[in-house]
Formats: C-alpha cells, structure tokens, sequence
C-alpha cells in the first residue's frame, strides 16, 4: 500500500516537475569572426552546444515539436556581442514569408530570442527575424511588449531545401547585464509556424502559470565580458517653408537627444527642443461625447522605455505640448487671427531602470514654453497677443517594488506646474 502510494504521488507530481525545470545551453567563447550570411559555414556552428526540443506553447500547450518541423539554435559570444544561429526545418514550399515593415510580423513565419543579462524574470530584451528578413524586436515586462524600442542588430535569413537558417548578432549595447566575471542569461528562443498557427518555446512555458517572462531558461557560458558605454548623442536640424494668400513663411529649428546608460540597470534620456516632425499624424475623430478624446502617443521620447510611467494609469503625456486649453476674449472688432494648435517642448528628460531588488524607479521632466495667440481689429488693423499657455513644467515620479516576479506594488505621483494665475495640479497614488 505505501508503494502504491508513492507511485501515485510521482505520477501526480510528474508533470509540474517537468514544467519547472529551467533549461540550459551554453554559449562558446569564438576568437575568429563571424559573418551574418545566413549559410553557418564558420567552423564554430559545427561544434557549438546544440538547444533543441522546443515545445508548444500554444494552441496546444506542452506538446513536443515534430521531428520534420524541428528547431536547432547554437550561441556563441565574443567581446563585442553574442550570435545565434538557428537551423528551422520546414518544408521550404510552405513557409510563409510575407514582407512587411519593421516591427510588422505580418503572415510570416518569424524565429526570437529572447535575452534577459541580469536573468530575473523582470524585463526581456526580445529580437525576431521574419522567414522574409523583417526584424521586430521589443521590451517585454509583465504588463505587455513595447515594440516602440529600437535596437541596432544584424540578421540575415535564407530558405533552404530543409526549411530555412537564421543568423543574428546582437551587440552588447543593445542589451543591459551586470558586470559580473562570469554571466547568466535568462534565455528563451521562439518560433511560430505562421500557417498552422502554431508558437513554439525552448524552454516549456505553461500558460496557467501566468507570464512567460517568468519561464525562460537558463545562458551559460559567457565570461569576462564589460558592458560598454552607452552614450549617445543624435542632433538633428529641420526646416519648414509654408506658402499661401498671406505669403511664405520659412522656419528651421534644430535640436538633440541624448541617451546615456547610467550603469546596468539605469538609463537617462534627454531631449533639447525637440521637433518631433516624424510622428505620426492623428486620425480624424468626430467627438459628440462629453468626454476628452484620448489619441495614442506618437512621439518618441514618451513611447520609448515608459512601461514605468504607466503605473496607475495617471499620465497622459498628450497633454505635454498639447494645444492650449485657453480661450482667449474677443473684444469688439477684433476677431482671433492666429492660435496655436500646440505648445512647444523646450525640454525633457526621464530617468528610469529598476534596482537588483526589484524595485524600479522613474523620474521624468518636461518643460514647454509661454504660448500665444493672435487677435486682430478689423477696423484698425492692428494686432495683440493673448497668453493663451504659460511656462509650464510637468513632472512625474513612479516608485515600483516586485515581489517574487508576480506581484508589486507602486507609488506615482503627477504635477504640473504652470507660471502666473493659470491652475497647478498634483495627483498621487
């Protein structure tokens, strides 16, 4: 009887054993270089730790990979960035390999990596290649993906009589690690079968237990390396010429961001008199409800890396360098000549990572200038402007500790600041 019950108790147990079980593959030390072709005729593919069995994630969770549609990926690193080649079986005939935009999966089969240095479960660095070339990659915390993150990596992809091979090179300054002697990743490779829907993972990742940022397996192998300086500094310059009955109006302008990594686990960003010319612009939406029509943000700076500013649902960065909320008065004979449709940004900055204990900090500020708007007399001619958006600076700081990589708890605190009789506001929860 108490054999019986033995057996019973490990036929239970068996399966949540096996989920639990963290994989790991090594990656091999390489002296000479490899090139990003796609063809792995370099001699270390031949001889690099093989990962490989790659299991269903979804639809049909935990179901082992066939044997003809099989995934081997090999990794090897160097002292400026670590490479992985993959050899994707398929019958070439059917992989579908839809060309698309950056970021753009589309009806294509695609292969990832899925890299987090500091392996706590708390943020991956995700990078996919498409069948067709397309590179999508992201940062994924437990909240969601954040595709508005752009890394600069290589990839090349080739289809092949036996499915298809996927080569990348991702530079260390694409990636946050610590400065340990001797490195281990958190590691997950991905693939999806884009014509039967299928997703598959090489480390098992079971859906009832929540987040798959929690499930990657295990990077050995790496040793000795530095995380290099990340200091970047991009100045752009801009010039607009409108024409119409008035005449023509020129007007050039011309800033920088920044970016600077203030250690491993923090990051500063700044931006000096932005422009912006390059988001996207709004759709038209005809508004009848009573409510403020909230649109998606399209500028850079308040897109990239603010999964921490998201807390709580507080800010709504729309609002920095909006269109003025002041109506100004029209006196009599005057008619409103010029407003502006939004505030210029002077500048901004945020500052944001998370600690080795888990708790993430952010602090962002922006500053936008004193605005006006024109009114004109008819009967005279003559102009004045109306402040209609005063100096104003906003300010948003987040605290965020997690607790065993599922839970965490946040404090946020929002201000705005507005110079002369226009109304403050502070919020915190």
């Amino acid at each position: 009887m108490p054999n019986f019950r033995i057996k019973l108790l490990i036929f239970i147990l068996l399966p949540f054993v096996s989920w639990s079980q963290k994989r790991t593959t090594a990656a091999t030390k390489i002296s000479e270089k490899i090139t990003i072709d796609a063809k792995m005729d370099e001699p270390i593919w031949a001889t690099a730790e093989v990962a490989t069995n790659f299991v269903m994630f979804e639809p049909d969770n935990g179901k082992p990979e066939a044997f003809e549609q099989r995934t081997e990926v090999r990794t090897a690193y160097d002292d400026e960035a670590v490479y992985f080649a993959a050899i994707i079986y398929d019958d070439p005939a059917k992989i579908l390999k839809e060309l698309s935009l950056r970021d753009d999966f589309k009806t294509a089969d695609h292969f990832g990596v899925y890299i987090n240095g500091f392996n706590d479960g708390q943020q991956d660095f995700r990078f996919f290649v498409s069948a067709a070339g397309t590179q999508m990659d992201c940062l994924a915390t437990q909240n969601g993906e954040d595709y508005s993150w752009d890394a600069i990596w290589h990839s090349e992809v080739r289809i092949t009589e036996f499915g298809w091979i996927v080569e990348m090179k991702i530079p260390y300054a694409a990636l946050r690690f610590s400065e340990e002697n001797v490195q281990f990743w958190g590691l997950n490779f991905y693939r999806e079968v884009r014509r039967d829907r299928q997703k598959y993972t090489w480390n098992p990742v079971d859906r009832n237990i929540g987040a798959t940022i929690v499930q990657t397996g295990l990077l050995t192998g790496i040793e000795n390396i530095k995380p290099p300086t990340r200091l970047f500094f991009i100045p752009y310059t801009s010039l607009y010429v409108s024409k119409n009955e008035k005449g023509t109006e020129t007007k050039f302008k011309g800033g920088m961001d920044l970016k600077y990594g203030i250690n491993d686990s923090f990051t500063l960003d700044a931006i000096l008199v932005p422009d912006f010319g390059q988001a996207a612009f709004d759709p038209v939406v005809l508004n009848l409800g009573p409510f403020e029509q909230q649109f998606n943000e399209n500028r850079p700076f308040f897109t990239e890396g603010t999964d921490i500013f998201n807390k709580g649902g507080l800010l709504y960065t729309r609002r920095i360098g909006g269109a003025p909320n002041f109506q100004p008065q029209v006196g009599e004979n005057e008619e409103l000549s010029v407003y502006p449709t939004s505030v210029n940004l002077i500048n901004a900055l945020k500052v944001s990572g998370r600690t080795k204990n888990g708790l993430g900090i952010g602090v962002m500020n922006a500053i936008t200038e004193q605005t006006y708007a024109t009114l004109r007399n008819t009967a005279t001619g003559q102009t004045r402007n109306v402040e209609v958006a005063p100096l104003s600076n906003y300010s948003v700081m987040v605290l965020d500790q997690r607790f065993r990589k599922n839970s965490s708890v946040s404090l946020v605190n929002t201000n705005v600041t507005r110079n002369g009789e226009f109304r403050d506001a502070n919020v915190s929860a």
